[in-house]
């Protein structure tokens, strides 16, 4: 039985690939797996806490806290708080623009009625936070 060795497979596949592709690769980075986790629980706990205050308030707060800490986590990377904020603030203005384009075309029996068109966008904008401030460079 041979093994196949998917890293060094990927590899070649991106030294043969052309240099934008290599320019692109540049931007991300894969941090360490207790980042990503800890990153992940607290996105995930933010989106928790839009659903369960959805009925009484929109995601507003949650939101901002998101796009803040997105902002937080860039900044300890970058050591460069404007470009932290732009490249956050454009992570997050990117994922409300999908999120507004994806949600009304996610049929109806899919999704529960109590939420609204402002919640699914917010998260969807979550998600796009979390992959833009855990693997952005």
């Amino acid at each position: 039985k041979s093994k196949i060795n998917l890293k060094s497979k990927i590899q070649k596949q991106v030294e043969e690939s052309p240099s934008w592709f290599k320019a692109m690769l540049g931007f991300f980075e894969v941090p360490s797996a207790e980042i990503i986790s800890r990153r992940l629980a607290l996105f995930a706990f933010i989106a928790g806490w839009s659903i369960v205050t959805s009925a009484e308030t929109g995601p507003t707060f949650q939101l901002a806290l998101s796009l803040v800490s997105c902002i937080y986590f860039l900044n300890e990377k970058m050591k460069n708080l404007s470009r932290a904020s732009m490249t956050g603030f454009g992570v997050f203005v990117g994922g409300w623009i999908v999120g507004s384009l994806l949600v009304p075309v996610i049929p109806t029996f899919a999704i529960p009625p109590t939420w609204s068109i402002e919640l699914l966008s917010s998260l969807v904008a979550y998600v796009f936070l979390f992959l833009g401030c855990t693997f952005l460079k």
